[in-house]
């Protein structure tokens, strides 16, 4: 047969032959027999090409471009092996990176698990801790505690033999001097002896819960009658050559009447003069007894206690003189050097509550020496001007 053939004969004689024809590239779509032996479709190769047998002796094969892959399926990738097997390495790598990340989170959250459990077990022992120690000073306290109560109850106890012993002695329980010398004015009271002790049981206890030195005086009160009466003696006061310091509580003459009170309740005044009289001249026979009669004999005694004309008008009846001061540092300076003495009186302060009369006798550097006839401790020690200003009411120089 030679030439080409038509449509209907290619038809028969490739059902007669069994599909032993195969399709030829080019124009007229043109058939040509294929020769025996060879397969009748070639499988596709694994690489990036097929097999296409070329025609010709031997039915050799040769490789086809990949862009002309003759059995490709529709969707199938066209990217090759090496493309797929870098695709595959990638992908283990990322799934391996993505292994590590979650292998490394994983060990960070059991590191912050082990430092979170580390931390709260640093704080369940400083808790422990502090508990503890609030144990401890609980304990402590309750140890001081029971040894208070202890020292309390010893002292207690020891109180009560005390007492004991005092009643035995005569005296009422937990009495001191102070307290025998009130129980000594109000068991005055509870006697018939003398009208006055409700006049002055009062003003005397007052007296010594104000001036602790005044409980020999408040308590020699009932037997003041003894004192009363006897003769006063200043001699040894000028022996010292200083000006003498007299209290007006002292028992000789501090149970004497003063206007309607007594020296040592309200006698500063005349005591005073007195330690200055006596430094002036020397005459021990004026003693705070008789001073007192002098300045209420006069009219220099008042209720409130003594007029200060005593110091003007007064000292001059007994041979002294007397002059008022301006309150000025400077002037009393002057005064003491030119050998006067000052003498002050005070308003409530260190001195007094209500009124009182002091006598200054020097000066130096240091302060102003000063006499109270109210208080030894008071003219044992030396005062500032500053300190004394602030509480003088008014001051007189005192000389012969």
């Amino acid at each position: 047969m030679t030439g080409s053939i038509t449509a209907m004969e290619r038809d028969t004689m490739y059902r007669k032959t069994a599909g032993q024809y195969r399709e030829q590239p080019g124009a007229g779509r043109r058939y040509e027999r294929r020769p025996e032996g060879t397969k009748r479709y070639e499988r596709p190769s694994r690489g990036t090409g097929g097999y296409e047998r070329q025609p010709g002796a031997g039915g050799q094969y040769e490789r086809q471009p990949a862009q002309v892959r003759r059995y490709q399926y529709e969707g199938q990738s066209t990217r090759g092996y090496a493309e797929r097997r870098i695709d595959r390495r990638n992908n283990v790598i990322q799934e391996d990176g993505r292994r590590q990340t979650a292998r490394q989170e994983n060990a960070r959250r059991q590191n912050n698990g082990q430092r979170n459990r580390t931390e709260a077990g640093s704080r369940t022992t400083a808790a422990q801790k502090a508990m503890r120690e609030r144990r401890r000073k609980r304990r402590r306290a309750i140890r001081l505690l029971k040894f208070a109560v202890g020292l309390a109850l010893l002292f207690g106890i020891l109180t009560v033999v005390k007492d004991g012993i005092s009643l035995a002695a005569g005296g009422l329980p937990g009495m001191d001097e102070a307290g025998k010398a009130k129980q000594s004015i109000f068991a005055e009271e509870g006697t018939g002896q003398t009208a006055c002790a409700d006049k002055y049981a009062e003003k005397l206890s007052e007296l010594l819960e104000k001036n602790q030195e005044t409980a020999d005086y408040v308590k020699s009160y009932p037997d003041r009658e003894q004192y009363m009466s006897q003769p006063v003696d200043l001699t040894q006061e000028l022996q010292s050559g200083d000006v003498p310091l007299l209290m007006q509580w002292d028992k000789r003459w501090g149970y004497n009447a003063y206007g309607d009170n007594m020296i040592g309740l309200a006698g500063c005044g005349p005591v005073c003069l007195t330690m200055a009289y006596l430094h002036f001249t020397g005459d021990i026979s004026m003693t705070p007894r008789e001073m007192a009669a002098f300045a209420d004999d006069n009219g220099y005694c008042v209720e409130e206690g003594t007029k200060w004309t005593l110091w003007t008008e007064g000292v001059g009846k007994l041979g002294l003189s007397g002059e008022e001061l301006p309150l000025d540092q400077s002037v009393m300076e002057r005064a003491l050097d030119a050998g006067n003495l000052v003498v002050c009186s005070m308003g409530p302060g260190d001195f007094t509550t209500d009124g009182h009369f002091i006598l200054i006798r020097g000066y130096d550097a240091n302060g102003f020496y000063v006499n109270d006839p109210n208080r030894n401790s008071n003219s044992s020690r030396q005062w500032d001007f500053d300190t004394l200003r602030g509480q003088i009411r008014n001051l007189w120089a005192l000389g012969r």
